[in-house]
C-alpha cells in the first residue's frame, strides 16, 4: 500500500511538562477531537557511509525504513518505508520480524512485496542497520474544518536493545530511570490559522522549535 503525505509543512517542537499539560488542556476545551495510542518504533539507517573508502550517495539521503507497532500488540506490525515526501507501508507478521530481528532476510524476497524487496536491498547493499528503539504514547488531535494534524508525544523514552523491540516489559526496564520527554508535532497543507497560532504562543511559551520554519505570532489582548 502507497501513500502521499496530505501535509507539505511539518513543524516539531520540545515541550516542558508545565506546557504539555496547558496545551493539551486546552486543545480539549477548544473542541479538538482527540485519540491516543501507544507506539514503540525501531528506526534503520545505513553505516555505509562511515566506513573507509565506501560511498554513501547511492542511497537516497531521504529514504528511510522503521518498524512500528501499537498498544503494546506486536502481533503485526508496519514496516514504512518514506522517501521524498511520499510514504509505503506493508503488513508484517510478528514471526517475520523476529526472524529479521535475528538476522533472517530471505523471507523478504519471498513476499514479492516493493517495499519489502527495497528494504532487502537496502539491508544488504547498504549496511541499513537497527539504528535506534523508541517507546512513548502520542495523542492525535483534529480539529473541525481545519486541514491539519496535531500530535502530542509524551513519555518518549530510547534503547539501543534492539532485541527487545516485540518484548513491551522488557522495553519498560530499558527506559526504567530516563525522563520521557514531551513533543509537539504539526502537519499541516498550507498555513496555520491565527488562533492555533495565538494558542501554541499562550499555552506553551517555553517551546522549543527542532524542525521546521519557526512561526510566531504576537497575540494582543482584546
Amino acid at each position: 500500500m502507497t501513500t502521499t503525505h496530505p501535509y507539505a509543512h511539518h513543524l516539531r517542537y520540545k515541550l516542558t511538562p508545565a506546557d504539555y499539560a496547558t496545551l493539551r488542556s486546552r486543545l480539549a476545551a477548544s473542541g479538538a477531537r482527540g485519540q491516543t495510542t501507544n507506539i514503540h518504533t525501531l528506526r534503520f539507517a545505513s553505516y555505509r557511509g562511515a566506513l573507509p573508502d565506501e560511498r554513501s550517495q547511492d542511497i537516497p539521503a531521504d529514504l528511510h525504513f522503521s518498524l512500528h507497532y501499537y498498544d503494546n500488540d506486536p502481533s503485526y506490525l508496519r514496516l514504512v518505508r518514506q522517501s521524498g515526501g511520499e510514504s509505503a507501508y506493508t503488513i508484517i507478521a510478528e514471526a517475520e520480524c523476529r526472524a529479521l530481528l535475528s538476522g533472517e532476510t530471505g523471507w523478504l524476497l519471498d513476499r514479492y512485496n516493493p517495499v519489502l524487496q527495497d528494504f532487502y536491498e537496502c539491508l544488504t547493499d547498504q549496511l541499513l542497520l537497527p539504528q535506534v528503539l523508541l517507546s512513548y504514547q502520542r495523542e492525535i488531535y483534529r480539529l473541525n474544518g481545519l486541514d491539519l494534524w496535531i500530535a502530542l508525544d509524551t513519555d518518549i523514552r530510547t534503547s539501543l536493545e534492539h532485541m527487545h523491540f516485540l518484548d513491551p516489559e522488557l522495553l519498560e526496564q530499558d527506559a526504567a530511570g530516563q525522563d520521557g520527554q514531551f513533543l509537539l508535532e504539526v502537519s499541516y497543507s498550507d498555513e496555520l490559522p491565527d488562533e492555533l497560532l495565538c494558542l501554541f504562543e499562550e499555552a506553551a511559551p517555553r517551546r522549543k522549535l527542532l524542525s521546521g520554519a519557526p512561526l510566531t505570532r504576537v497575540c494582543l489582548p482584546v
